[in-house]
């Protein structure tokens, strides 16, 4: 009962003093236990929460469930996720080549949309060796710098979208003149680009997505 009551609290619970007054007369194995067992069901903005009152307002331990940090970041699919748990790992001295072997296996969830740029600034702040894509630089802010032709040319040479993928450009469809894909973009100011391939798009898109889509997302 105690343990469904835990599970629960970090919900709801947060701002009753009473509540936390129940979990810290948990024995040491109970709590384990208990956050251990959170830390496997709860995502996002619950977990974050959870975790930050534990740490910050009750100054709880967390070291001792390094290990459950690093099964949930081998297992999330969210970059919100990832990236808290990150500069846990990072704050609590973690082994640098386990938290690097993550990243590196994980790009296509962190590597990409607005997420991309706060990950390589920690990753650059903190020394960690994760490999870039030879399509863009990082700069020591994190942020990427594009070839957007070289980028694209290489794609479309290697079958991966064909010359007129569907454009969509800030999280909007966008129209542009066939043909023109590297004309339409080679004055933004691009801050990320993800592809979806020719394979994949039509999924989506039906005979639109025929040639693939690029997600541009500027700065």
């Amino acid at each position: 009962m105690r343990i469904l009551f835990f599970l629960l609290l970090p919900l709801f619970c947060f701002c009753q003093e009473d509540d936390y007054s129940k979990l810290n007369k948990l024995s040491k194995v109970e709590f384990e236990k208990s956050v251990a067992d959170s830390i496997v069901k709860l995502e996002s903005g619950d977990l974050w929460n959870f975790l930050k009152v534990l740490k910050d307002d009750y100054k709880k331990d967390l070291k001792p469930f390094n290990e459950n940090f690093i099964k949930k970041m081998e297992a999330t699919k969210w970059p919100m996720d990832m990236h808290f748990l990150l500069k846990f790992l990072i704050e609590q001295k973690t082994d640098k080549a386990i938290i690097e072997n993550i990243l590196n296996s994980k790009k296509a969830v962190w590597d990409n949309g607005q997420w991309s740029g706060k990950f390589w600034k920690v990753i650059r702040e903190n020394k960690l060796n994760v490999s870039e894509d030879s399509n863009y630089l990082i700069n020591e802010k994190g942020e990427k710098s594009y070839d957007v032709k070289s980028f694209l040319e290489e794609k479309i040479k290697n079958g991966v979208i064909g010359p007129n993928p569907l454009l969509y450009l800030d999280y909007t469809l966008t129209d542009y003149e066939p043909n023109q894909l590297f004309e339409t973009l080679e004055k933004m100011n691009i801050k990320d680009i993800q592809i979806i391939s020719k394979e994949e798009a039509p999924k989506m898109y039906g005979k639109r997505g025929a040639d693939g889509m690029i997600k541009v997302l500027r700065r």
